[in-house]
């Protein structure tokens, strides 16, 4: 199997179902997964699970969103052969007689389209996961057991090896492989985090002073974010306090400079 379905199958393999997959059509054609969920000794649903995640290329990309949709149903699976191959498996279990249901996983789903490609599927009567909440769930839920599975155990020393690295993620995320935009989004995500907010706490004040000054935020922009989403009742005179004391004290600096040049000797002239 592909990467891609490995992955799949042991998500599935996880959620408590039977798969079983490299199906194949009396002309050799690849059926997808075909995942069962049992009820004791019953089948009380069963899945036909296709995949097709690309990194490159989408189905977004096409200008006949609803036509390619349909080629994509009618070849994976309202097929003949691929519905006769199908059936012929699940016959030798014990099940309630119910339609099969049918799952595509796309991978490289745009968010400008998502919800179109969702709905066109759907009225095919094809439910869509995208691939890449699998994978999540797969690495969020790999613990340190070992792993006899080549693909899976490659996921989990990402996640425990490189992922646990702070450096060496950051380094990823700085790469050509995310844009401008993505790091923005990664960033505004990660903020949303109030673990993450806790941990500023032990960000030194230079550090801090670094991020706003390249925020791009004017001065009224950051006067009016200092009033409305930091300070309260309590601080806000504090803030005051201490904001005219440090101006008292940089005029009086100022003034003790320009004492002390106007008080040169007369030999440093000559």
């Amino acid at each position: 199997m592909s990467a891609e379905k490995e992955i799949v199958n042991f998500w599935y393999n996880k959620k408590g179902l039977f798969t079983i997959n490299n199906i194949k059509t009396s002309s050799n054609r690849d059926c997808g997964i075909l995942a069962l969920k049992f009820d004791k000794d019953k089948v009380n649903e069963v899945f036909h699970i296709e995949v097709s995640c690309s990194i490159t290329n989408n189905i977004s990309e096409t200008t006949k969103l609803d036509k390619s949709i349909s080629r994509i149903v009618d070849e994976k699976f309202e097929n003949k052969n691929i519905k006769n191959t199908i059936s012929s498996h699940i016959k030798q279990f014990s099940m309630q007689k119910q339609k099969i249901k049918k799952i595509m996983i796309l991978g490289a789903v745009p968010k400008s389209r998502k919800n179109e490609i969702i709905n066109k599927f759907d009225e095919k009567e094809v439910k869509v996961i995208e691939f890449e909440n699998i994978l999540y769930d797969v690495l969020d839920q790999l613990d340190t057991q070992y792993f006899k599975n080549d693909i899976i155990r490659t996921l989990q020393l990402t996640k425990f090896l490189l992922l646990s690295e702070p450096t060496k993620l950051a380094k990823l995320l700085v790469n050509d492989s995310f844009s401008s935009n993505s790091r923005k989004e990664f960033l505004s995500s990660i903020l949303e985090k109030d673990e993450i907010m806790k941990d500023f706490k032990k960000t030194n004040t230079e550090r801090l002073g670094a991020i706003l000054k390249n925020s791009g935020l004017k001065p009224a922009e950051l006067a009016e974010m200092i009033e409305h989403n930091i300070l309260n009742k309590r601080t806000r005179r504090l803030f005051l306090d201490s904001l005219m004391e440090q101006q008292k004290t940089r005029k009086t600096t100022n003034k003790t400079k320009r004492v002390k040049k106007l008080n040169i000797p007369l030999e440093k002239f000559f």
